[in-house]
């Protein structure tokens, strides 16, 4: 009986090992994901940046024309 138990605790424990080692390299694909999703938001919010820089020297220029 004991022999029986200590192979299901090995079983066990290698089964447990298995899917920490699942788990720790799906964090790491999330956390490259993570990684890619920041950088290509940083991007676009240069971009809305410079967008809303140009809108605001385009409605200067309108008010200079105006005048």
């Amino acid at each position: 009986m004991a022999e029986g138990s200590s192979e299901d605790q090995k079983r066990i424990i290698e089964e447990k090992d298995k899917l920490i080692k699942r788990q720790f390299i799906r964090i790491e694909e999330l956390e490259s994901e993570l990684t890619a999703l920041k950088e290509e938001r940083d991007a676009l919010l240069c971009d809305v940046n410079k967008l809303r820089f140009e809108l605001e020297m385009s409605e200067l220029k309108r008010l200079k024309d105006v005048r």
